[in-house]
């Protein structure tokens, strides 16, 4: 099915406005990060399509790469109202702690986590049990009759956990000042954020992102990678 005319365009935009405006809501994201969570052509933008029952509608990836950049542009040049203004600066819409980063934006365990995992054990799907979908938490049941735990993540998740520590991690580089004798320099005022995230990025790498998630998850050990998915396991 194809948008034909301006009223069909007109409906589209109404509707997707309103599913981008839910979405924001539902994961605390500010508008200026949604060109990360749901980045154009990407699993998880597909996936907000294909659940909102618009994939089959020609033009509507469209429509959605517009709106998110409209409100990335919009919180960018202040073009909010105050209401608006005081959601996105509450707490709930801020990462404050490094645990924070492996759930913000982070959606649901999906079936195909359970397909890799029942390929990576070489067991049925029967014998994976879903403990907790928030947190990607498997229970698995292996040839030696041995239950095991699991929080996996797939790729597109770890480059979303590497952006939220970036956040993180640039937010909190803000709240510094430097002071030497009488003089106190906010380094806010310093610290450009184009420099700042390419320097981060070279920091950030797999292996680094590996160990902080390792940490964050306290007894879960890092197991293996296997056809795009990251593997932790307590047994």
């Amino acid at each position: 099915m194809s948008i034909i005319n301006r009223e069909e365009a007109n409906k589209y935009y109404k509707l997707i406005n309103e599913l981008v405006d839910e979405y924001i809501i539902k994961w605390k994201i500010r508008p200026s990060n949604l060109k990360k969570y749901l980045k154009p052509n990407s699993d998880r933008f597909n996936k907000f399509l294909q659940i909102n029952q618009l994939h089959n509608i020609k033009g509507a990836n469209i429509i959605l790469t517009d709106i998110i950049e409209d409100r990335y542009n919009m919180e960018k040049d202040g073009v909010m109202t105050f209401e608006n203004f005081k959601i996105f600066e509450s707490e709930d819409f801020k990462i404050t702690t490094i645990n924070q980063c492996l759930y913000k934006g982070i959606e649901a365990a999906t079936n195909q986590m359970e397909k890799v995992l029942a390929d990576y054990y070489d067991v049925n799907l029967g014998d994976i049990d879903i403990i907790d979908p928030e947190r990607h938490m498997f229970k698995l049941n292996n040839w030696e009759n041995k239950n095991i735990g699991i929080i996996i993540y797939s790729e597109e998740d770890i480059q979303l956990i590497k952006s939220n520590v970036s956040e993180l991690l640039f937010n909190e580089l803000l709240n510094k000042n430097v002071e030497l004798n009488t003089i106190s320099i906010d380094l806010s005022d310093l610290i450009d954020k184009t420099n700042f995230n390419d320097k981060i990025e070279k920091i950030l790498n797999k292996e680094k992102m590996i160990n902080i998630i390792s940490k964050c998850l306290n007894q879960f050990e890092f197991k293996n990678s296997f056809n795009n998915y990251y593997i932790w396991t307590l047994e």
